[in-house]
């Protein structure tokens, strides 16, 4: 802990430099005087003066600042000269200064995704399985295959395919297939509501299509069963073959309707990359209990019931079909890996076998990296990837204000020590990646149109060169005091929701 917290800190001080940088050349560039230059809150810990400028590092190292003269109204400036202070400016100088903090960082974030993809190369979109039956069979993909381009251009990362294909139109899928790329036309279907039940002291088994819920006819509507679905109530499964499941809902989950192509990404194989809790490294999980492992998805499926009990049954439905279910299990696991060549059974903990797994690192990487054909190429296509995060990132805000996020879905300094903290295990190309979506965040949140950020004295700027007149320096900072504390209150409660999640 101490390590990711020390990580986290040096990360964000850099990060915060960076964005404070801009603000003070910009400030700088039109005559404003800088009078502190501080990274971190509170006392300081070390200041050296220069010409106009204090630079400080301080002793609360989180966040900084860029204090110039004229900014702060109940600070007198009356023995610096009018042309250098913050509020005498024009209101196109002053939208110039704040804009630079986010822009700098944002440029920041292209220059660390440009980097990765020159040093590291970027990860193939690799197909772990394909779901019988479905348009992505008929169009002719396969397990192992790369997906390089969709309609023409080249794909750098999963979630763009995924954008591509929920939209349920017309594909042109680019497939690398032992060496050789062809090119793929298929079009998405809509796939039915899916649901996850996780029934505990379970009776009975299951079928292969769901007939009946509560004696009630199912019709394909999880949705209209949310009301009455609540955790804690007596459940009884009927299916079409005669099978019948009681027992008492612990928990559930649905998922609407979505355009789909029914193949999985691969991510990790069963295989540990690491020694870890008696397991070695190269070992190739294939039987975890009653649950056979053949690929990463059955790995992901293992994570999803590894923790239920013997007494506690996890089943997933698409539509009326059963997707997927499994018993739980034991507390002590019986474990049947291949190791060099032979197959060993082993006897672990279940505790310590869930501790290992979601440990980071711990499994290999389903896929490999692809380079560019030269350096600038590399480049180009980093700045493509920090592009589409970014546009990712401004469709999330968003949703936040449409109603499609909530601030819950969004995390704080602690949740992000806990995040720093995996990615230095996982890697430096991992702590690097990470630096730069943090850094495109922290360019992007400034900017949101919200007082006591960045964002908020943009609008303000704007107002006036609309309005071609003044806005009382006064009012603007009353009005900036009560965004500033409204902003303290937001991070103290997603602060307080990020010590949840860590409990």
């Amino acid at each position: 802990m101490f390590l990711s917290i020390v990580s986290f800190l040096l990360i964000l001080s850099a990060l915060v430099l960076v964005h404070e940088l801009g603000h003070y050349l910009f400030a700088r560039l039109f005559g404003v005087r800088v009078l502190e230059f501080a990274v971190g809150f509170g006392p300081r810990v070390f200041a050296k003066k220069g010409k106009m400028t204090e630079f400080r590092i301080n002793c609360v190292p989180i966040g900084g600042y860029v204090k110039m003269a004229g900014e702060d109204l109940n600070i007198s400036s009356e023995e610096i000269p009018k042309e250098q202070l913050f509020n005498t400016k024009p209101a196109w100088q002053r939208f110039l200064i704040t804009f630079s903090g986010p822009l700098f960082s944002i440029i920041a974030g292209f220059m660390v995704f440009a980097s990765a993809g020159a040093i590291w190369g970027f990860p193939e979109i690799k197909v772990e399985r394909v779901t019988p039956d479905s348009p992505a069979y008929h169009a002719g993909i396969r397990a192992e295959d790369r997906i390089t381009a969709i309609n023409g251009r080249t794909l750098i990362q999963n979630q763009s395919l995924t954008d591509a294909i929920r939209k349920g139109e017309p594909l042109e899928l680019t497939v690398k297939r032992n060496g050789e790329e062809q090119v793929l036309k298929t079009e998405p279907a809509e796939f039915p509501q899916e649901a996850l039940f996780v029934i505990k002291d379970f009776h009975g088994e299951a079928g292969d299509e769901l007939s009946m819920i509560n004696g009630a006819a199912f019709r394909r509507d999880f949705a209209a069963y949310s009301d009455i679905l609540a955790p804690g109530i007596t459940m009884r499964l009927d299916f079409d073959t005669g099978e019948t499941l009681r027992g008492t809902l612990e928990g559930f989950s649905i998922s609407e309707e979505r355009f789909a192509l029914g193949f999985y990404f691969a991510a990790f194989k069963p295989v540990i990359k690491n020694d870890i809790q008696g397991l070695q490294k190269g070992d190739q999980l294939v039987r975890v209990g009653h649950m056979k492992l053949e690929d990463g998805v059955d790995l992901s499926l293992l994570a999803q019931a590894i923790n239920l009990d013997e007494n506690s049954f996890i089943i997933h439905f698409s539509g009326k079909a059963v997707e997927w279910y499994s018993y739980g299990f034991p507390e002590i696991l019986e474990i049947e890996v291949v190791r060099n060549g032979s197959t060993a059974t082993l006897e672990i903990a279940k505790q310590d076998f869930v501790k290992a797994i979601t440990e980071p690192n711990v499994f290999q990487e389903g896929f490999d990296y692809w380079y560019p054909e030269n350096a600038f190429q590399a480049l180009g296509t980093g700045v493509r990837w920090a592009n589409e995060m970014l546009v990712a990132m401004f469709r999330v805000l968003s949703q936040l204000f449409s109603g499609g996020a909530g601030i819950d879905d969004f995390t704080g300094p602690v949740g992000l020590v806990s995040i720093v903290g995996q990615a230095t295990r996982a890697g430096l190309r991992t702590v690097f990646i990470l630096v730069g979506i943090i850094t495109l965040n922290l360019g992007v949140i400034n900017m949101l149109p919200l007082p006591a950020l960045d964002g908020g004295r943009m609008v303000l700027a704007l107002v006036e060169m609309v309005i071609r007149r003044r806005i009382p320096p006064k009012v603007e900072g009353y009005i900036h005091a009560v965004g500033f504390f409204m902003l303290m209150a937001l991070i103290l409660y997603i602060t307080m929701i990020d010590i949840g999640r860590f409990l």
